[in-house]
């Protein structure tokens, strides 16, 4: 992460989702509050300490929990959110609905961010590389297991 899309203006500039984009907030703004403020509710607040991972975003294809990164720091960078993983569920999504893993809905955009920022380094992770890959964003309703279990199999071949 670094300054570099910082403008004169005091906006940030950035991809997001894969789109540029321009945060007109001050620099020292939570990035999750600069999202919501962009219209990317599919960001949720939880916690605002680092605690819930509800937050949860790719920053340059990393999993931050994005209360505690100013938006300042994404200035040049790509910022993904689950609103970037498409109208039209992907077999990750399509998993997370065949195995009953969304419940609530609170944690599911966390939970997806950090299972996509998983397979796209291990396309076909353990039952123990997906419990590690998710262990940063709380859930009160499913225990866990359907959430594994969704995203070990997104990564099975078809």
């Amino acid at each position: 992460m670094s300054d570099v899309g910082i403008t004169d203006h005091g906006g940030v500039t950035f991809l997001l989702d894969g789109h540029p984009a321009t945060a007109t907030a001050a620099p020292q703004m939570r990035l999750s509050d600069a999202l919501r403020a962009m219209g990317h509710e599919g960001v949720k607040v939880g916690c605002d300490a680092g605690d819930c991972g509800a937050c949860t975003v790719l920053v340059d294809g990393a999993p931050v929990c994005a209360c505690l990164v100013p938006v300042g720091r994404v200035g040049g960078c790509t910022v993904d959110t689950v609103a970037g993983l498409g109208d039209v569920p992907g077999r990750l999504q399509t998993a997370f609905l065949r195995h009953g893993s969304a419940q609530c809905g609170i944690c599911t955009p966390g939970m997806l961010m950090a299972a996509t920022a998983l397979l796209r380094e291990v396309p076909q992770p353990t039952p123990a590389q997906a419990e590690q890959a998710i262990s940063g964003v709380l859930c009160r309703c499913t225990g866990y297991a359907k959430i594994i279990a969704a995203v070990v199999d997104a990564g099975q071949p078809q």
